[in-house]
């Protein structure tokens, strides 16, 4: 079972969790990759006795000190990988979410060897947000930010339950000119109510069964973008935003498939603005 699935499982199977309440002393934005027990423990479950060290400036993770919804948590990672080494994986870890394990991304030659992508997560207390990367000789580098933030994975979605639901799998991809020409950007915006299984029905306040987007692929032409494996952690209509070295201009093709086992596709214009 994927690491991913087996947290969520984990998760659910305790029953509803609840955000930590009130401050912490002091300003913990300089201590955000400082060790926890959350932490230590999570380490040992996803990593075994794998060392994790320090990325220093290899990775950037930008997010809100304090989140503006604690359901649309806007993240910004860059990994810039050292001379002849590359990116083999790289994940986004919430200490204290229910689920920790927000996604897990194998990017492909497309994303270049420096990967820009940004994206959005539930945060559901207090915690440390993590990007683990594990470069192609194996060796594993990690960079944390402190977000305060609760109640990301109980919040109700904002879309009513049934135009949620009919809408799910509808996709969109634009791209966009950037700063670097030979680097454009690009987003993938998948619709889908990403249920968490800590939602409540207010109709009959029972909880909503657990329902996300757990796979996603990104080509154009013949070459890789990116494969995703995500969990409940990431925000209701998840959308990535991404650099990439452009395959001449052929176009995306998307496929993504949920807990159901429904899979979704599109192919969209590799054309700026499209």
């Amino acid at each position: 079972m994927r690491l991913i699935h087996l947290a969520a499982a984990l998760a659910l199977a305790s029953g509803p969790a609840f955000a930590a309440g009130g401050e912490t002393p002091g300003d913990l934005r300089a201590t955000a990759s400082a060790e926890s027990e959350s932490w230590d423990e999570l380490r040992r479950l996803i990593f075994a006795d794998r060392a994790v060290a320090e990325a220093g400036e290899m990775i950037t993770l930008e997010a809100p000190y304090r989140a503006h919804d604690a359901a649309v948590v806007p993240i910004e990672i860059r990994i810039a990988p050292p001379l002849g080494k590359t990116v083999r994986s790289f994940q986004i870890i919430i200490d204290e979410n229910p689920a920790p394990v927000a996604a897990e991304f194998t990017p492909g030659p497309g994303l270049g060897r420096t990967i820009e992508l940004s994206t959005r997560i539930r945060v559901d207390a207090y915690s440390n947000v993590r990007v683990i990367a594990e470069l192609d000789d194996g060796e594993l580098f990690g960079a944390a930010r402190f977000v305060k933030a609760s109640g990301g994975c109980s919040a109700p979605n904002l879309k009513d339950a049934e135009a949620a639901l009919a809408a799910a799998g509808q996709m969109k991809l634009r791209v966009f000119p950037a700063a670097d020409a030979a680097r454009p950007e690009a987003q993938v915006m998948l619709r889908h109510p990403q249920y968490s299984g800590f939602q409540m029905d207010q109709v009959t306040h029972l909880h909503i069964p657990a329902y996300f987007v757990d796979e996603l692929e990104v080509v154009q032409g013949e070459q890789l973008m990116f494969r995703m494996r995500g969990g409940i952690s990431l925000s209701e209509d998840p959308s990535i935003r991404f650099s990439f070295t452009p395959s001449g201009e052929e176009p995306f093709q998307v496929r993504a498939a949920d807990t159901d086992g429904d899979e979704y596709t599109g192919v969209f214009p590799a054309a700026l603005g499209s």
